[in-house]
């Protein structure tokens, strides 16, 4: 009989074949890419991570006292101990590297020796990363390592899958191995070999068990993803019973080290996937290969603050994530690495499960009946969202929730909180709110009834202190089904630092639109992290082919910072503008000619908001009129300082030698050009067109200090951009002037 061995789910019986040792073959092209040799003298916990808390149907207490773990004599030691803890008699270790590493494919090998007692299981074992296809099991587990004491020759094997797995189907497949007679007294080697193919299980490099890809869905095979390691000494439950007077405490599990070996095709970027705006500090690593030569490059924005040219750099982000990048040279060639990141406002990581439930937790335990996972057919944005039915209603409301915890809130910071949520076939009343973890007080919460369409839910809250927190969302008050997505925990700090949303095209195209009028045929893609703008007619206008982002707050009295990134493939202009969104299509910074480089470029500028408010204005792009490709990246409209915007007459007052613009703006067939003048000044107002050809003198002489205006008819001039330039004294002022027909 074999006990089910995982941290979140109840223990469970289950019977194995027992399958005859075969012989472990390891790829001579495998690299050692990472190991632990336990040779400080402190446990690493920027490696190794402690869970907390009771399991399964065992009976510890899992703590991170040095009592349950230490190193001594270069070997770790997990101990078990028989004591008063947290309402429980014993206490353990459980160890694991989720957050720190993980590998997909290879050779995952420990050196171990097991505790001489019955009532334990000493474990060796991996779980996904990234929980890509839902939780336990459907996103797999790989058991390299069990030894229920009570059997003292024998080492078990196992894989879980959704289908593989003791709530329905098929029991987990696995093998076992009597091989090992003194694996109580002297250290053994336990390995898995793991391939897209299959994965092989050994112990001392003896093979006994082989776990063969049938080609299916992640339902059988979800091992193509990344598994972090755990090492753990579970004490009692069904598979052992619970010790009795004859069990020797304390019971040690020893480990002398831990391996893992790769092909360099396998070998993957570690670092976090989720970033929030401004982070420092954050490291991205690979494997520390011997001999290998790194070149690392990250994204506008980013900067590597240590470790170039090392396995393991450092990286301070800034408001727009994309791939870090890496390269490893050996004696066999040079490999190329990246790894997606995203940079955004939010606190929350894995926000609309764009990998999967990594870093949600759930929770759909006794005494209630629920059903928790990730739904691929309903969703808000994205391709996915989270799924629960409460189908009994016998506990508490936060018997079935979704969580996510590791939130550092700051006291005295107003935070914003918001997702989207809708009802399935019946719905009741969920609440969401963000808690101290420590003491369970609520900071925010609040309480809603969805329907059967997607509503936005939202809460602002402020801690009264800084807080580790939890965001929750319980949902086991009432039976019903509920989809869930698109959560966001921010503040209003976070999201000045940038008002366009998706301004590094990491989530593709959305919210972006391009537009053609007139004979324009273009088509825009995302492509190496750019928005690429394919042109195959450019049209007669610039407008004719416009790029642009709605539904952007712009408030009258501050000024505001544009800047992009943007290249194409041959020289050519663009125009860079924030205005209305809609007619008259007013410009309120003024229509921006930008010359492109066949080099990508940051271009830049900062306007006056001196219009009425306008909370769904457009940043955009003006590419038509050229059949020249561009790409766009990285796009930046930040909120500045407080500005003088106070109307004098018909025009804003300022400080400049001349004060110029016109109404209305775009212009159908005339419009009036205005200017001031702080003192008297020779003056020459002329039309250009974008080539610099002279093609009217609509003002010219002296004119005294004060305000002018002067009325213009655009004449026979055909629809299109020109500038109008008005020289006073010394100084000159050029404007774009954009004429509709």
């Amino acid at each position: 009989m074999r006990h089910l061995h995982h941290s979140l789910l109840p223990r469970f019986i289950l019977l194995v074949l027992l399958c005859r040792p075969g012989t472990g073959i390891s790829a001579q092209t495998r690299q050692l890419v990472w190991t632990e040799e336990f040779e400080s003298s402190t446990i690493d916990r920027s490696v190794w991570q402690f869970e907390s808390g009771p399991s399964n149907d065992n009976v510890q207490f899992y703590t991170d006292r040095t009592g349950n773990a230490t190193i001594e004599d270069g070997k770790l030691r997990i101990i078990a101990l028989k004591e008063s803890y947290q309402g429980y008699e014993y206490t353990s270790a459980h160890l694991r590297t989720e957050q720190a590493r993980g590998w997909r494919y290879g050779r995952m090998e420990a050196s171990i020796k097991l505790p001489a007692t019955k009532g334990f299981v000493p474990a060796f074992w991996m779980l996904p990363v990234d929980n890509l296809y839902g939780w336990w099991p459907n996103s797999g587990e790989i058991d390299i390592m069990e030894h229920p004491t009570n059997e003292v020759t024998k080492i078990y094997g196992t894989v879980h899958t959704e289908t593989y797995n003791l709530f329905a189907g098929p029991l987990p497949p696995g093998g076992s191995t009597t091989e090992v007679p003194d694996a109580e007294d002297a250290f053994h080697l336990y390995a898995v070999e793991w391939s897209p193919e299959k994965i092989d299980f050994f112990v001392d490099d003896q093979k006994y068990y082989t776990f063969e890809n049938d080609n299916g869905t992640s339902s059988t095979w979800p091992f193509n993803q990344p598994f972090y390691i755990i090492l753990n000494l579970a004490v009692g439950g069904g598979w052992v019973g619970t010790p009795d007077e004859t069990t020797v405490f304390p019971a040690v599990m020893e480990v002398a080290y831990v391996r893992v070996y790769q092909e360099l095709n396998d070998v993957e970027i570690q670092g976090p996937e989720f970033v929030t705006y401004k982070t420092e500090g954050v490291t991205y690593s690979l494997g520390e290969i011997e001999g290998a030569t790194y070149q690392w490059n990250v994204p506008g924005g980013a900067k590597i603050t240590s470790g170039q040219g090392s396995p393991q750099i450092t990286v301070n982000w800034g408001l727009f994530g994309g791939m870090v990048e890496a390269e490893i040279t050996t004696g066999e060639g040079s490999y190329s690495k990246t790894m997606p990141v995203r940079v955004s406002p939010n606190l929350l990581k894995n926000s609309g499960f764009e990998k999967g439930v990594k870093h949600w937790r759930s929770a759909t335990g006794y005494p209630v009946k629920a059903l928790m996972n990730l739904d691929g057919e309903v969703f808000s944005t994205g391709d996915h969202s989270l799924f629960a039915a409460v189908t009994d209603v016998t506990g508490n409301a936060w018997d079935v929730q979704l969580s996510q915890s590791n939130l550092a809130l700051r006291g005295g910071t107003k935070y914003h909180a918001s997702f989207m949520a809708k009802s399935g076939t019946s719905g009741g009343q969920i609440s969401a709110g963000v808690i101290n973890i420590s003491n369970y007080a609520l900071a925010g919460q609040t309480t809603i009834s969805p329907d059967e369409n997607w509503a936005l839910v939202t809460f602002d809250f402020t801690p009264s202190g800084n807080i580790a927190a939890g965001f929750n969302v319980d949902m086991g008050g009432h039976t019903g089904s509920y989809y869930l997505d698109d959560f966001v925990l921010t503040t209003l700090e976070l999201t000045d630092l940038n008002l366009v949303k998706n301004p590094d095209f990491f989530d593709g195209e959305d919210p972006w639109a391009l537009t053609t009028h007139s004979a324009a045929v273009a088509q825009g893609t995302v492509a190496d992290g750019a928005y690429a703008v394919s042109i195959s007619n450019g049209g007669t206008s610039p407008w004719d082919i416009h790029l642009g982002q709605s539904g952007l707050p712009v408030e009258n009295g501050f000024e505001y910072m544009v800047s992009f990134d943007a290249c194409a493939d041959a020289p050519r202009q663009i125009t860079a503008l924030v205005g209305i969104n809609g007619e008259p299509w007013t410009v309120y910074s003024d229509a921006k000619p930008i010359t492109l480089t066949t080099n990508r470029k940051t271009y830049s500028f900062t306007f006056a908001m001196k219009e009425p408010t306008d909370l769904q204005s457009r940043l955009g792009f003006d590419i038509g009129g050229d059949g020249a490709n561009v790409c766009f990246d990285n796009v930046l409209l930040r909120k500045g300082e407080a500005v003088d915007t106070t109307p004098n007459n018909f025009v804003d007052r300022v400080q400049s030698q001349a004060a110029l613009y016109h109404f209305p703006n775009p212009v159908r067939n005339g419009t009036t050009f205005y200017y001031i003048l702080q003192e008297q000044a020779g003056v020459s107002l002329k039309i250009f067109n974008l080539s610099g050809q002279e093609l009217e003198t609509i003002e010219s002489g002296f004119r005294q200090q004060g305000e002018h205006q002067i009325r213009w008819d655009a004449g026979e001039l055909p629809a299109g951009i020109y500038l109008y330039q008005l020289h006073a004294g010394e100084r000159s002022e050029t404007r774009k002037l954009i004429l509709l027909r």
